[in-house]
């Protein structure tokens, strides 16, 4: 559950953050492309996600340890976005590839 609620959140900071005018894009993929074209949509799904997210936290965890690991969650993704994603470090088999790895651990684990 914590691998798919960090998931969320990512991908809902990833979609705020390719919404803004300040970023450079060199490369660009379908969804890339499709956020930039619809601004407004996509910040609406991605406030969207991460009020979802906020909520299953809470739901999950209480609203004190709920709310302290989404916050924990959004600031360690957010950081972490805007340093690899100008690299372009990661690709989407890089990505789908970590979290299979951690929704198996998880399992194994939990």
């Amino acid at each position: 559950m914590q691998t798919i609620l960090f998931s969320l959140i990512a991908f809902a900071f990833f979609m705020l953050y390719n919404t803004s005018q300040k970023v450079k894009y060199d490369k660009t993929c379908t969804l890339t492309h499709w956020v930039r074209s619809h601004i407004k949509q996509s910040k609406i799904i991605a406030c969207g996600i991460l009020l979802i997210s906020l909520i299953l936290e809470n739901i999950k965890e209480g609203i004190g340890v709920g709310s302290l690991t989404f916050f924990i969650y959004f600031m360690f993704i957010a950081s972490a976005i805007l340093t690899l994603y100008p690299m372009l470090a990661l690709k989407t088999k890089h990505i789908v590839s970590i979290v299979s790895i951690g929704l198996f651990v998880e399992y194994i684990i939990f």
